[in-house]
């Protein structure tokens, strides 16, 4: 796929399947191919009723998942030996040589996962046995935050804190959720130091960029949007009833 090097916004219609695991088919939103983004990665993984991924550990990434839709299991551990209940709403943090499973154990609905890494490629190792598991050098454990553990807001928007140092031991990813209230708008900054991702879960609005702020683009749900650094931007929630609700992921510690 062609770099769109200054392209902000990704449609559904332009993701690509990257990796399928087991069941689990992974689609990416923002990425290297899609947005040049250089240390943020962010795709929807969605596993079928009754089935799971492969298990497998990442060598050279942190990740940080939000559960979108659907519940499971989410197998951990250093043996795999740690069986966690997901659900809507939750978030998970999977450090490097940190063995995994996701697992829908639904008979009627997907189990859909919003995905974020801090590298552009990811080194992903498959643990067919027992055996393979044995191999991995330090194995560590993932963290489920199952309950919503702060909530920041003010007359315009509320902040989730998701994956956080708060919440787990992260060097270089986070991940949040953010309700936009109708009619209202986020105030103009940008990040000097990382790049963010995002993803629209429901709802409508304008992501205005740019240095003097004059580009205004459509965005509505399943949408991705990818900032990079230094970018003055703002969100604006143009529904005057519904919220706008996204997920942002960040390469960087808060």
């Amino acid at each position: 796929m062609k770099n769109n090097h200054h392209k902000s916004i990704i449609k559904p219609k332009e993701r690509y399947i990257e990796i399928s695991s087991g069941d689990m088919t992974r689609i990416a939103g923002i990425s290297k191919e899609t947005t040049n983004s250089q240390n943020i990665h962010l795709a929807i993984a969605t596993i079928p009723p009754g089935k799971s991924s492969s298990a497998h550990f990442h060598v050279n990434c942190e990740s940080a998942i939000y559960v979108l839709a659907g519940n499971g299991i989410f197998i951990a551990g250093e043996k795999l030996d740690n069986h966690n209940n997901i659900n809507e709403g939750d978030f998970i943090y999977v450090p490097p040589n940190a063995p995994h499973k996701p697992v829908n154990t639904k008979n009627d609905e997907p189990l859909i996962l919003i995905v974020s890494r801090n590298q552009p490629t990811e080194i992903v190792k498959e643990i067919p046995n027992e055996k393979e598991l044995n191999k991995i050098k330090n194995p560590v454990d993932c963290s489920i935050i199952n309950l919503i553990t702060e909530n920041k807001s003010n007359s315009s928007t509320k902040k989730t804190d998701g994956v956080t140092s708060t919440n787990a031991d992260t060097t270089n990813i986070s991940m949040t959720k953010l309700i936009i209230e109708p009619s209202k708008t986020t105030s103009a900054h940008n990040h000097a130091n990382y790049e963010s991702a995002i993803f629209v879960v429901k709802g409508k609005g304008l992501f205005i960029s740019n240095e003097s702020l004059d580009s205004h683009q459509n965005i509505e749900k399943d949408d991705f949007i990818y900032i990079s650094k230094n970018l003055n931007h703002k969100i604006s929630n143009t529904d005057s009833i519904n919220q706008l609700e996204i997920i942002i992921a960040r390469n960087i510690r808060i």
